[in-house]
Order: structure tokens, then C-alpha cells, then sequence
């Protein structure tokens, strides 16, 4: 489920019932080589409070921002931005992922505030396309490739 929250226009919330545990979740969200198998190109990330958060999402476009909070396994609160972009700068934005325990399953909840005018139709497009491969992933199956890097099926 994908909305737009209505108390802020720069608010952008995204919705996905996983069928995995909060722990395992997080695992995804937290470790790069398990990060790398739903989002990315490269990654580089240090999270814990301060740490950095760097992530090449296509092999063009590069994220940047800082671990603002961490909390296994629970949340994670990072800032966020495109690296040479003026529109949303490196660190210009916020996104914050909640993992909300649902039976045997698990909620995420990605919130991203702060996005300027237009770029909230780029990222809801963007993180729509992530998370299902983020449940994929979590729930232990092949997320396909990565269309937003360039890769194929063979």
C-alpha cells in the first residue's frame, strides 16, 4: 500500500506485510550483503547512530546520509539524498523503517519526510518498486533481477 500522508504533502508512506519475523527483516536493512540482494548496486554503511549511509541505487544514482537511529529490531531512521542532486540533496530527507510484528508475520512500515515537490512521485515509484523485493528477499525467495540496475533475466 502505497499513500501519501495527509497532514504533510512531503510525506511518503509505503506498506508491506512480510512473511518473516521482525529479526529477519532487519537483518535485510542493516547488513549490506543482504541489502544488496533487494536494493542496490553497492553499498556502504556503518548503522549505528551517526554512522554513514551510502548506497548506489542503480549503479548511477547515489544515495547519502547518516543513521540518525537504530533500534533492532524494530527501526531504523536514516537521512537521505542523491549525491550531486539539488532537488534532494545528500542528507536532505529522512526515511524511517518500522517493523511492526503482525501473527507470523511482520509490517514494514517505510515512511520518507521532507522530499521537495515532484521528487515524491520519483521516490514513491522507487520505493514501490524495492519493497516487494525487500518481501521477496525476506521471505527467503529470489527478488528477480534488479531492472533499476540495468539487469536481465538470462
Amino acid at each position: 500500500m502505497t499513500e501519501t500522508d495527509p497532514n504533510t504533502s512531503t510525506a511518503l508512506i509505503l506498506t508491506e506485510r512480510i512473511a518473516a519475523s521482525p529479526d529477519v527483516i532487519f537483518d535485510f536493512l542493516v547488513d549490506p550483503d543482504k541489502m544488496l540482494r533487494w536494493m542496490g548496486t553497492a553499498v556502504d554503511i556503518d548503522p549505528v547512530p551517526g554512522g554513514k549511509f551510502w548506497l548506489n541505487a542503480n549503479g548511477t544514482d547515489v544515495a547519502v546520509g547518516t543513521y540518525l537511529e537504530i533500534d533492532p529490531p524494530h527501526r531504523v531512521v536514516f537521512t537521505w539524498g542523491w549525491d550531486g542532486s539539488a532537488d534532494v540533496p545528500p542528507a536532505s530527507s529522512t526515511v524511517t523503517i518500522t517493523l511492526l510484528p503482525d501473527g507470523d508475520a511482520t509490517t514494514v512500515e517505510l515512511r520518507h519526510d521532507d522530499l521537495p515537490g515532484g521528487a515524491s512521485d520519483q521516490h514513491r515509484e522507487g520505493w514501490s518498486y524495492f519493497m516487494p523485493r525487500l518481501t521477496a528477499a525476506a521471505e527467503g525467495r529470489d527478488p528477480g533481477p534488479n531492472i533499476h540496475a540495468g539487469e536481465t533475466d538470462q
